[in-house]
């Protein structure tokens, strides 16, 4: 015989409770994953994220030669970011895929602006914008 205690809805029982499964499979794991982000969409932002932290540190190094020669090395490093980015824009999450895009097409817009050797750096902010986008899907997921 069961006995249960706690919630009553004052509705009388429909006969002796069937079997149930082992207890073991209706308890949740002590640490759940965040809902809606696989295993491999988790490794694909940790990944991008190196990998954007890697290109940046190109640049920077790139940045140091110089004009005129400089700014295709700068271009080159960017476009060379961005196609490493989109290797990893295939995830079971539309909204990461999305944010890498971005990621990669913020570095390409750069690349392209330093290889018409502007007079002065362009702004990165399109850049800061769409690695935040990325790191809030990572962390939405």
């Amino acid at each position: 015989m069961i006995v249960m205690s706690g919630c009553d809805d004052d509705k009388p029982s429909a006969g002796p409770a069937a079997p149930s499964a082992p207890a073991a499979t209706s308890v949740p794991p002590v640490t759940p994953a965040p809902a809606g982000l696989d295993e491999a969409t988790r490794k694909t932002c940790a990944t991008a994220e190196k990998d954007i932290a890697a290109a940046l540190k190109e640049v920077a190094e790139a940045e140091k030669i110089g004009p005129p020669a400089g700014h295709s090395a700068v271009s080159a490093q960017y476009s060379a970011g961005a196609a490493t980015l989109y290797t990893h824009a295939f995830t079971s999450s539309d909204g990461v895929n999305a944010a890498v895009k971005g990621v990669a097409t913020a570095m390409t817009d750069l690349a392209d602006t330093w290889a018409k050797a502007p007079g002065k750096a362009p702004s990165k902010a399109d850049l800061t914008t769409a690695r935040d986008k990325l790191k809030a899907a990572c962390a939405a997921e």
